[in-house]
This record gives C-alpha cells, structure tokens and sequence, in this order.
C-alpha cells in the first residue's frame, strides 16, 4: 500500500497561505504535510516543492516526481479571486480530483462531492454578492475611493561606468563576469583577481560585472582597470520559460547584453573573456574579438556527480540543460580555458587549454606558530551547493566520531541567506558544542594558523578546490575525500590524507591530531609541491602567451 500524505497547495495570499498550511497541519496530523508554493514556507516540518508560474508544465512534472509512490490524501486549495494561481489550483484538481479540498478566506471548506453541493452553492453566492457589492454598490465605490493612489517610482541606476587606472598602448582585453573579482569571497573570485593583477601591467583590462548591491566598486579593482562597468542584478524567483539552465536565465539581462556592446564599440578589446559557464550567452556580443570562456568548472559534470548518490528531478533536469548549454556554448568560442587536463579532454568542438588554479605563495606561507590542540578548518562558500553538502556529510557521519574536536567552518557571504535558499536540499545542524561559524572572513590566514587539520569533506566536485591550494601553501596537514581534490593531480600520503568515507576520515584526523611530526611533514611536502607548480605568477604568464596567441 502507498504511503499516504496530504498536500497544501499555497494559491492564494501570503497570510492566506500561512493559515491555510496551519488548517492543514491540524487535519490528519499523522500524515506529512507537503507545500507546493512560490517561496519556502516556515517549518522544518514540511516538504516544500517549488512553483514557478510561469511553467506549468515544468511545476506538473515537479509535483509528479515528488509524489511518485505516495497517494494524496487531501489536496487543500485556497480559492481566492484576483490571485495568479489559476493553473495551481487545476494542477491540484488534476493530481487529486477525488481528494480536492477547497477553502475560502475564512477557511470554509468542501470537497468535489454529492453531499458538499450546498456548501459549494453557498460558496458560489457568496462569491456572486461580494463581486456585485464591490462593483455596483455605494460602499463599494467608497472604498475605492479611499485606496490610495499609486505613487510612480523614481528608476533606479541600473548601469554604472567608473574609470580607473590610466589607458596605454597596451592591448585591450575585456573580461565580462557574473560577479566582481574582489573582495576574495569565493575561489572564482580568487582566480580571476590574481590573474587580472598580474596582467594588468601588460594590457589594459575592461571589466564588465553584474553587481548585487550597486556600490562604487573597490579600489583594488580600479586599480587594475581601465574602466569597470558594473550592471545592478535584480533577481527573481520566477524565471521565464525556457530551455536552458536556470542560473543562464538568472543571469540573462538586456541591460547587461547593451553595456557590453557598448564596451566592445569603445575600447575595440582584442580579445574577449567570458568569465563561469553561464556568461557563454553572450559570446555573440563581443564580436569581432575572438572569445574566452574560462570553465571554472565543467557544470554538467557537477550536476551528473549530484545525481549520482540520489536521483532528484530537479537535479536530472538542470543537469541534462547545462549538458545541451555548455557542450554547445563551446562550439561559439575560439578558445575554452579549463582548469584541469581531466577538464580539458572533456571538451568538444572547440580549441581547449588547461590553465589551473593557483595560489599566492608569497602570501600564503606558514607561520610557524602552534596551531591550537585538536582545532580543525572547513573553509568553503555556502553559495556553493556542493560545500553545503560536504559540511552536512561531516557534520552528520564524521564529527560524531571526533569527540571533543573543534570545528571552525568559514561559509562565505551570505551564508545565512544560502542555507535557507538551500534548506530543501541541505538540513545542517550546525548548534553543536565545538562547531565555530563564520561568514566571510577577508583573511583567512589566521584561521589556517589556528588550525592543526585541515579538511576537505567534498561529496561532488568539478574544477579545482583553490582551498586545497591555500592550505598547502600555509603548511597544513589536509585530509580529503576524493571530490575535495578533483583533478589537482596531489600525491595521496605525500601532499595530503586521502580517505573515502566517514570512518576513514575520522580514524586519518585523529592519528594526524595525535602526531605533530606527521602533520609538519605532511604541511613541508605540500609546501614544497605548490611553490613548485601552482604558483600565480607562471599561470599569469601562461594566459598572457593564449592572449598574445590570439591577438597574432
């Protein structure tokens, strides 16, 4: 027999909706209690399933995959006139027309039955009173009369163009981003601010960026710029039907496309850089430069990793999007950066070359001071899924087996606003004695000087890990899964601990807690590999010579 579970489906007002899913609650309370809405609703109780409403079909197929194996016991509906969610209340009849509860705004109800038809009767005069007495009535024209008037809005700055550091006669190169380059939030921002500081001695820089604030830029970007132009993204909840992946739409902007044009019209760059996956949409609009597009990850590759362990209809859809996106995107460029050769050899129909991820050297070394007793380091942006979930797998299967540890976990800006974006995916229970969190930290290098161990619990992983990097620069003992070194090419047990699961972890950070010579001899050796190979300064010289190979 089915599983049963009953269903609230959030079509009217918010505070209707709040009340509707409270009724819901109290009705078979034994059942769980799904939530198809907009936004995600309050209650670590319920299952929330995501609705956009501007793709039906996209929200059926949803609501079938998360009901697969389940019957409906009750589907509750708030009918309330002049709301958008037309075509959610006909999914609700459609998936459960036997089990159709329908409530009004004082949260009466009756089902689709024989004996419900006065109360449907009374419903529908009810209706018919209040649409003639808004209409026709006195006091209907009274209040709206009364309501006040819309106010016009001034608009606001969408596009913003500051001037930086002198133009020469240098080259010009024109690097479009989804998100600034400083401060260093995040390892994409990493990458793109060390390389850009290295070259700009050599070619003038233009940088193109969506910004989430609308702040003057900082100073260590104008300083590596000839001119920065920063497009003001408003996201949205709802995005516009389509075919391609939903962080390509998330990042799609008319406003963006003409700023960019307009940049290309002035400073005639001689080479173009798309800068993530997602900017592949607008190769077109750097034309006549040849075109870049660095793969900070292969995002397909990410997505199918995701898939692996559990099948999620959500997670198959974007993967088979970003694989139909980017295998096509790269056929329109004329050269693809990645970030590894494993990277590299995945891409097709274009020219590829593998430029990897490096470390400054000379600000990251080790200190020398005695990192406090059994402190541990998990530094990852919770912008990033797979870091939420690689702190979910070690806080759930290994923390339990590391008894009186210390975890200091460094999340990145807005963590709090991804761990509830994330919360259907990702359930973290970080309120646990010796679980220390921050958000963005602009030096870390304290952190990893605190730090006896540091780890790499990564579950899915595509790129490089510039974490990893950082950490062997600073001397530090890592312990890893597999995914926290994707394509790094280390030497397990010379630069680092492998291990595979949860017991493995454990027993490999408490023997390294246990054994400080080890630990220096781990931290010597990976010091020594990075100062060999992935050092900023040689892969800035390995971009210059693609940039001057294509300007030839």
């Amino acid at each position: 027999m089915k599983p049963k579970i009953k269903v609230a489906f959030a079509s009217g007002t918010d505070d209707l909706n709040a009340r509707l899913i409270e009724r819901m609650r109290g009705i078979f309370p034994e059942l769980p209690l799904y939530v198809v809405a907009e936004f995600q609703p309050a209650g670590a109780d319920l299952k929330w399933i995501r609705y956009n409403a501007n793709r039906g079909l996209e929200n059926l197929g949803r609501c079938r995959a998360a009901f697969r194996g389940k019957s409906i016991r009750l589907a509750g509906v708030m009918l309330v006139p002049n709301v958008p969610f037309r075509a959610m209340r006909l999914m609700a009849l459609f998936l459960a027309p036997r089990n159709f509860l329908a409530f009004n705004e004082n949260l009466n109800n009756f089902m689709l039955r024989p004996r419900c038809l006065p109360a449907i009767a009374r419903h529908i005069a009810w209706r018919v009173r209040n649409f003639v007495k808004w209409h026709w009535s006195e006091e209907g024209a009274r209040v709206r009369r009364a309501m006040p008037a819309v106010v016009p809005v001034a608009a606001e700055r969408v596009v913003a163009t500051y001037a930086g550091r002198s133009p020469s006669r240098n080259p010009k190169v024109l690097v479009a981003s989804p998100y600034l380059p400083f401060p260093l939030s995040h390892g994409g921002a990493v990458r793109m601010y060390n390389l850009m500081r290295r070259t700009a001695g050599s070619f003038d820089q233009v940088l193109v960026s969506f910004t989430e604030t609308g702040e003057p830029p900082p100073a260590e970007l104008l300083e590596i710029c000839v001119e920065l132009v920063m497009v003001k993204r408003n996201g949205s909840h709802s995005l516009p039907a389509s075919r391609r992946p939903d962080m390509v739409e998330e990042f799609c902007s008319p406003d963006f496309r003409a700023a960019l044009r307009d940049a290309v019209r002035t400073w005639k760059p001689a080479v173009a850089q798309l800068e993530f996956t997602q900017m592949a949409q607008y190769a077109v609009d750097c034309a006549p430069a040849p075109v870049i597009l660095v793969e900070h990850d292969i995002t397909y590759d990410l997505y199918a990793q995701l898939l692996a362990p559990d099948e999620d209809w959500d997670v198959r859809r974007q993967w088979k999007r970003w694989r139909r996106f980017e295998t096509a995107a790269w056929r329109q460029m004329t050269r693809v950066v990645t970030m590894s050769e494993k990277d590299r050899a995945a891409v097709s129909g274009a020219r590829a070359v593998a430029l990897p991820n490096g470390v400054d050297v000379e600000r990251f070394r080790p200190s020398g001071r005695e990192p406090e007793s059994r402190r541990l380091l998990f530094i990852g942006s919770f912008a990033h899924l797979p870091n939420l979930l690689a702190a979910e797998f070690f806080l759930a299967q290994v923390w339990p087996l590391l008894p009186d540890a210390k975890l200091h976990i460094i999340a990145g800006a807005r963590h709090e606003y991804f761990l509830e974006r994330y919360r259907d995916r990702v359930r973290l229970n970080l309120d646990q004695p010796g679980v220390e969190l921050e958000g963005f930290v602009s030096d870390v290098r304290p952190a990893y000087d605190r730090a006896a161990v540091v780890v790499a619990p990564l579950i899915a992983s595509a790129g490089t890990n510039i974490k990893i990097l950082e950490a062997m620069a600073m001397g530090k003992a890592i312990v890893s899964t597999p995914a926290g070194v994707n394509s790094l090419d280390l030497s397990p047990g010379e630069d680092f601990i492998l291990t595979t699961n949860a017991a493995e972890m454990a027993q490999a950070i408490e023997r390294l807690l246990a054994d400080p010579p080890e630990r220096e001899r781990l931290g010597a050796t990976a010091r020594s590999r990075v100062e060999r190979e992935f050092g900023w300064d040689d892969i800035a010289r390995r971009q210059a010579e693609l940039y001057r190979e294509l300007m030839a």
